[in-house]
């Protein structure tokens, strides 16, 4: 009924050629993984260390206009800019530390030791002072 001719099958592949094939697959996908893996550390390091700088450059540079626009505008010198700078200066330093401990947070990492229950050592039990036996 139709001109074409069927086309020979290949044969099925035998068992080793798949379980070959798949561990191949398998390693290839562990490789780009790895590299995923390293590549999104690096830019959230590159990231941290950004936001970091920029807060307390951004905190210095608000006291300071804050500071200088007070002094401007009352006729004192330096007085409000110097201590407007010190506070920006200082709330920039406490947000990085709320950074730093949102990090630490998030690793599971409370005041410098592993967020694991398991490994925290029980407290006695304590003899009840009902002895109606």
């Amino acid at each position: 009924m139709t001109d074409r001719e069927p086309t020979p099958s290949r044969p099925p592949p035998s068992l080793e050629d798949v379980s070959a094939r798949l561990a191949a697959a398998q390693a290839r996908k562990a490789q780009e993984t790895a590299a995923d893996s390293r590549r999104k550390g690096k830019a959230e390091g590159i990231s941290i260390g950004m936001r970091v700088g920029i807060e307390l450059l951004a905190s210095v540079l608000v006291g300071g206009g804050l500071g200088w626009f007070f002094d401007d505008k009352l006729g004192t010198s330096p007085i409000f800019l110097l201590a407007l700078v010190s506070l920006g200066f200082t709330a920039g330093v406490l947000n990085v530390i709320r950074l730093t401990k949102r990090m630490d947070l998030a690793q599971g990492i409370v005041h410098g030791k592993a967020n694991d229950n398991s490994q925290r050592p029980k407290a006695p039990e304590k003899p009840s002072d009902d002895d109606d036996e």
